[in-house]
């Protein structure tokens, strides 16, 4: 039994009915006083508990602490319990306390013996004893607790609550008995687990709460300190401005005797060393260098971001992936909380990144000095946080939850404001939110939430793992909200989705809580609709965004619903939809702006706004489980590039190229412009395939090679020998057979049963119909699960070190594709690829063969190999040509690294050169690509 639904006083008939998470609520709620010591803190919630539970007349706290003597007489006024206190036992009588307090002192003091305490307890009374865990010396207490009913708590030093040996023939249970068996397993494991798990969880909250407050006097102690210190730069400004009036010389007659003046005092030091020497501190001198006329634009070389608010996710979004997005770019940066910026920073940086930043004195500081270095500055915000008059609870549902005034939200939103204000650009997660942030920075662009390299890969690995778990059938919908601020967004989502559980049994509605089981994240009290489908609720611990991936995999649908026209949900992130497509698994959204420019309603995933929407698209995806898996494949086509690393690195660099000046400015903004905002040209058409062989060790490759193959019987055994031989380890294999009607398939399965264990990951996949050369290499782009694919056909070889070659410069050069030079073989002999890459080169014709690593997010971007049977042949040259047109630069190792067999069947003679086919594959590229002007637009021989 699970201790949501153990009731301890269920055998009494005067107990109050403690059922579930919610009886634990007020013990969330602040106690009146809070005890210097942490671990009496954590120890408070479960003294709570018990008086409710013990409901006890005269209580004994030995020794007298102030907090647990407020908090319990503030918790027997709420339960209208008479009740006596006592701090000393010379003063009661035996046999008369209820419940005795007893906290054992530390070590090297004599605790208080058991034959002088016990005798207080009535027969009905319980023993609290305290701090076994850290004194010594308490041997007669272990010898008097032996035999007797006893539960033990690993909270704070250790508590143990005793009871008294039961009195014969009375027949009424005491009223702790059940408490204490729970805890000590009666009940089952799980539950004297639960009960753990939560009084430490709350106690560590209110041990927290007081750790807090230390916290917030040390800072308010330094805040003042800053002031005193502003206020003495004032006034010594004042001072020099009224010296250096009274200094100014008054005419004189000619008369007038004349004395030599008084030397010039020292002109005041430069504005920088001011600041400087403001921020340092008297302690840390700084040597700034000589003044120089503030500079309107700096070649921007290094970059600055500073964090509002460090301790939360949005550092991890807006602050570490932005700063290391320009690092991709070339940028040196750096990352610092607000509070710890210093001036070397300051001098240090070309241009400063300010996320969620309030105005103070100290941000006054910083902006100053950056004015005096002109060092640019920009804002970047996430949420619709600087426009004062939207601090409501009615449109901020977190303003409605949070303990904060209304009026110190309002007074955050206007300081951050000023912030921006000040700042020469602003960055924002999306164009709704770029929209709100113009009017007071018109220089406004949108650079969107990414994921990073280690998010894609525990994603990717997460979504492995699943598929190779045994179905339990069951479908998941869940909710991964991080935080109590969403609960009218919820409720947006909730009649379809309980109508969906009421119409499909099998349906499971997952919601997160605190860690160790405790209280949830989404209020469940304020939807008592809900409680109905308890049954049908599975409860997951909130975990850490690095492990969110694990999470997200879990589920079969994702849903994120936000109320549409609320200008606050209007602005936010579309994060939860990339983050479910990176771990496989398909989205139902709200349809604000944001979620609308980046879900492909019906084909990446679905929207729904109204109570009819909702349960239409979830029964939809909860029924047809092909279409779940479809949406997600192509929803994680769609956001490898358009939240991935690389394309944030691309805006950065023209962001920041836009800041230059003068003729910089106005052709990396001629590029902006023209180029949009650059997203996935298409999603990927993945053709019919039927799984023939799929072994997966769940190791991490980092190289997928595929072998498209299609009558290829005499050549595909070469090709296989030639991967199984390359250097590269760990390595994934992919064959797709193009419906070849030879015995390529049973040649390559029992090569596979022969040779599978060399390789990491093994897949044999068949087209259920001829798909052509784009539709066969699509098939196995999307089947791998490696960050890079090396693509090689049926009847062609890559030597040993081809992989790791290839490997080394697409990861050095962070290119979307890396080729080699490849010899030819059979009929002809010579070398081909072996140009460095240019776009421009392009211009003219290929010259980069399909033997190459192509990064999947480049693909992807591309919009995949086109399918067009009666014009396929120059697939490849199509992706290098539209990866051309995105900025994304291939990239050459001047090396032999593969082999091209030319041959009599080979498809380039066969059907691509020929002159009708030929003139269908030129016609199609002109269209795709009006730039191109080929030198030998007419068919002709490889030879």
């Amino acid at each position: 039994m699970d201790a949501d639904n153990w009731h301890p006083l269920g055998h009494t008939q005067d107990g109050p009915a403690l059922l579930g998470c919610d009886a634990l609520d007020p013990y969330f709620l602040p106690p009146p006083a809070l005890d210097p010591d942490p671990a009496i803190n954590a120890v408070l919630p479960f003294l709570g508990w018990v008086l409710t539970l013990a409901r006890p007349h005269i209580v004994a706290l030995l020794p007298d602490r102030p907090a647990p003597r407020l908090f319990l007489d503030e918790r027997a006024r709420h339960l209208r319990l008479p009740m006596t206190c006592h701090s000393t036992a010379a003063h009661m009588r035996p046999g008369t306390c209820d419940l005795l307090w007893v906290a054992l002192p530390p070590t090297g003091t004599e605790p208080p013996a058991p034959d002088q305490l016990a005798p207080l307890l009535s027969p009905r009374g319980a023993l609290l004893l305290y701090g076994l865990n850290t004194a010594t010396g308490h041997h007669a207490w272990s010898r008097w607790l032996a035999g007797r009913p006893t539960a033990t708590l690993n909270l704070g030093g250790g508590l143990t609550v005793a009871l008294p040996e039961p009195t014969p023939g009375t027949g009424h249970p005491h009223p702790l008995a059940g408490l204490c068996g729970a805890l000590n397993g009666t009940q089952g494991d799980r539950v004297a687990a639960n009960l753990a798990s939560r009084f430490a969880a709350i106690g560590a909250h209110w041990a927290t709460r007081r750790t807090l407050a230390d916290t917030r006097a040390e800072l308010a102690e330094v805040r003042a300190a800053l002031s005193r210190a502003r206020l003495d730069a004032m006034e010594l400004r004042l001072e020099r401005n009224r010296a250096s009036t009274a200094d100014t010389p008054t005419a004189t007659t000619p008369s007038e005797h004349k004395t030599p003046p008084p030397p010039a005092p020292p002109p005041p030091p430069p504005l920088w060393t001011r600041l400087s020497r403001r921020l340092a501190g008297p302690s840390h001198p700084v040597t700034m260098p000589p003044a120089a006329p503030a500079r309107a634009r700096l070649p921007v070389r290094t970059v600055l971001f500073i964090s509002g608010e460090p301790a939360t996710p949005g550092t991890i979004y807006r602050v570490d992936r932005n700063a290391a997005a320009c690092r991709k770019a070339g940028y040196d940066t750096r990352s610092r909380a607000c509070a710890a910026i210093g001036p070397d920073d300051m001098l240090w940086a070309d241009l400063v990144v300010l996320w969620r930043v309030e105005y103070s004195g100290h941000v006054d500081t910083l902006i100053e000095m950056a004015r005096a270095r002109g060092t640019l500055l920009a804002f970047d915000a996430d949420d619709l946080v600087f426009e004062p008059a939207l601090a409501r609870g009615d449109l901020i549902d977190g303003i409605r939850i949070s303990p904060a005034p209304v009026a110190r939200i309002e007074r955050m939103y206007d300081d951050m404001q000023r912030t921006l204000r000040r700042c020469d650009l602003g960055l924002a997660t999306t164009d709704t939110l770029a929209d709100r942030m113009r009017p007071f920075t018109p220089l406004t662009v949108t650079v969107p939430n990414t994921c990073d390299q280690p998010m894609l890969d525990r994603s990717r690995h997460a979504a492995r793992r699943r598929a190779a778990t045994p179905p339990d059938g069951l479908v998941r919908i869940g909710y991964a909200t991080g935080s109590r601020t969403h609960q009218r967004d919820f409720a947006r989502a909730l009649p379809g989705l309980l109508a969906v559980m009421a119409r499909r049994p099998d349906v499971r509605l997952v919601l997160f809580r605190e860690p160790g089981g405790g209280r949830p994240l989404l209020l469940t009290e304020e939807f008592p609709t809900l409680h109905a489908r308890a049954a049908q609720i599975e409860w997951r611990d909130m975990v850490r965004l690095d492990a969110l991936p694990d999470e997200l995999a879990r589920l079969d649908i994702s849903i994120a619903p936000l109320e549409t026209g609320n200008p606050f949900c209007e602005a936010k992130s579309e994060l939860k939809f990339f983050e479910a497509a990176l771990a496989g698994t398909c989205t139902v959204a709200s349809p604000t702006a944001p979620f609308r420019a980046a879900i492909r309603n019906g084909v990446t995933g679905l929207l729904a706004d109204s109570d009819a929407e909702w349960e239409d698209a979830l029964i939809r995806l909860v029924d047809d489980p092909a279409l779940r898996a479809r949406m997600a494949r192509d929803a994680l086509h769609t956001v490898l590039w358009e939240y991935g690393p690389q394309r944030q690195a691309a805006l950065m660099a023209l962001t920041i190229a836009c800041l230059a000046g003068g003729q910089t400015t106005a052709r990396a903004g001629a590029q902006t412009l023209a180029r949009g905002p650059a997203r996935a040209r298409a999603i990927p058409a993945i053709l019919d395939s039927e799984t023939l062989l799929h072994h997966d060790q769940l190791h991490n490759a980092a190289v997928t090679v595929v072998i498209t193959a299609y009558q290829y019987a005499d050549h595909v055994i070469e090709a296989l020998d030639s991967v199984r031989h390359q250097t590269l380890a760990p390595l994934d294999l992919i064959v797709v057979d193009d419906a070849s009607t030879d015995d390529t398939v049973a040649l390559v399965s029992g090569w596979m049963a022969r040779h599978g264990q060399r390789f990491n990951r093994l897949l044999l996949l068949r087209a259920r119909q001829n798909a052509g050369l784009g539709g066969a290499r699509n098939i196995g782009m999307a089947a791998a699960e490696t960050p890079y694919v090396m693509q090689l056909d049926a009847d062609n070889r890559l030597l040993p070190d081809a992989c790791a070659r290839l490997l080394d410069a697409i990861q050095r050069e962070d290119a979307g594709f890396a080729y080699p030079i490849i010899r030819r073989f059979g009929r002809a002999d010579g070398v081909m690829s072996d140009l460095a890459w240019h776009p421009a080169r392009l211009v003219g014709g290929n010259i980069v063969d399909a033997m190459a690593m192509v990064a999947k997010w480049a693909w992807a971007a591309a919009g995949g190999y086109y399918v067009r049977r009666n014009a396929m042949g120059w697939e490849d040259y199509d992706l290098w040509c539209s990866l051309a047109e995105l900025g994304i630069a291939g990239t050459h190792v001047p090396e032999i690294l593969a082999e091209y067999r030319v041959h009599d069947a080979a498809m380039t003679d066969n059907v691509t050169e020929r002159a009708a086919h030929k003139q269908r594959v030129v016609a199609l590229l002109r269209t795709r690509h009006p730039w191109i002007r080929l030198t030998a637009p007419d068919a002709r021989s490889r030879e």
